[in-house]
């Protein structure tokens, strides 16, 4: 990809409201400096920050009265749109799921629709999130 447009390298790198939620679970670094909640977010990081895709971890996202954290909150490198990428690595855990889908619809409902504004990716301890899938996401989006 060419380089970042000088707008959106600069809204990458300013200042954001990032999660307070659990920072002791933020163990793992990103190739961005990034601290990470899980290896496969790692590997979304490594390869959003590869393809030289403009984005922020946990950033502040109002849904109206709510507040949430989408894991990472990206803009589309020509155009400069907003997509949201949520990882769902506990889909093996029934109580996460429930989770999962009060998400989505939350979401769904502000009108970020899944599997266009919204990416979702999913994996379970036997099924891990691959490094081939998050790249067909990423090119799929935007490329």
């Amino acid at each position: 990809f060419k380089p970042l447009s000088e707008e959106l390298d600069n809204w990458m790198h300013a200042p954001y409201n990032k999660n307070p939620n659990h920072p002791e679970n933020l163990i793992h670094k990103g190739i961005s400096d990034n601290l990470l909640r899980s290896k496969s977010e790692v590997l979304i990081d490594m390869m959003l920050s590869s393809y030289k895709i403009p984005f922020r971890y946990e950033c502040e996202l109002a849904l109206r009265d709510t507040i949430i954290f989408p894991d990472f909150t990206i803009r589309h490198p020509q155009t400069g749109d907003f997509y949201y990428w949520e990882h769902f690595g506990l889909m093996d855990v029934p109580d996460y799921i429930d989770k999962v889908s009060s998400k989505i619809k939350l979401y769904s409902s502000h009108g970020i629709t899944p599997g266009i504004q919204l990416i979702t990716t999913y994996e379970t301890k036997e099924h891990p999130l691959s490094l081939e899938t998050i790249e067909m996401y990423i090119k799929y989006h935007f490329c």
